[in-house]
């Protein structure tokens, strides 16, 4: 509940200096989106572990990993470095904004598998763990978004979405496709906080 306080707390800075017709100072608001983010990536470094022993052989044998296996359609972090460090902030940070957009849909539908599988239900499971995820991204996201508009870049747009047909995969296919989900929303949380150190350091709060 504490947690929830302080991503509702951060939302909120932003709502009041939009209404009164303040913009938020640039660097006060990445400040904010740095601590929201750091707070993530402290709630889910346990995530893909926990994930992977909920869910039984084969995924929960030790040093389980498919490092080549991909999901279609969900946006990776993988990046050269070179590649990374030319990107300017508006590139970077739309990249971010659809990546997260997405993730929230597929964060949907990892939900939705672990419930038709009736695995990890209840409190403190992972059920739990992952819709807390969910809320606290949606805070990110919110955040990314007023970011965008305080710098003046246009809202990208999200790449297609997930459809219905999404819903019908056999049981294992479920539970492979949850772990990718997890793997790359982890892996996009470390990049997007080596992202944020470089905009500390061009706009210190």
């Amino acid at each position: 509940m504490q947690d929830l306080r302080g991503i509702l707390s951060l939302l909120l800075i932003q709502l009041l200096g939009h209404s009164q017709g303040v913009p938020v100072v640039v660097p006060t608001l990445i400040k904010q989106t740095c601590d929201l983010l750091l707070h993530l990536q402290e709630k889910t470094s346990s995530l893909l572990s926990t994930y992977l022993t909920v869910m039984g052989l084969p995924l929960s044998e030790p040093g389980f990993a498919l490092p080549d296996v991909v999901l279609l359609g969900l946006p990776s972090p993988s990046i050269g470095y070179l590649a990374w460090r030319r990107l300017t902030d508006g590139e970077r940070l739309s990249e971010t904004y659809q990546a997260y957009s997405l993730q929230l849909e597929y964060l949907q539908l990892v939900l939705d598998d672990l419930r038709a599988l009736d695995i990890g239900q209840g409190p403190g499971q992972l059920t739990e763990q992952l819709s807390f995820a969910q809320a606290q991204l949606h805070g990110f996201v919110a955040n990314l978004r007023s970011l965008l508009e305080s710098l003046a870049q246009p809202l990208p747009t999200v790449g297609k979405t997930l459809d219905s047909e999404a819903h019908r995969p056999s049981d294992f296919e479920r539970k492979l496709r949850g772990y990718l989900v997890c793997r790359e929303y982890v892996h996009w949380i470390d990049r997007t906080v080596r992202d944020f150190t470089l905009l500390l350091d061009k706009f210190p709060a």
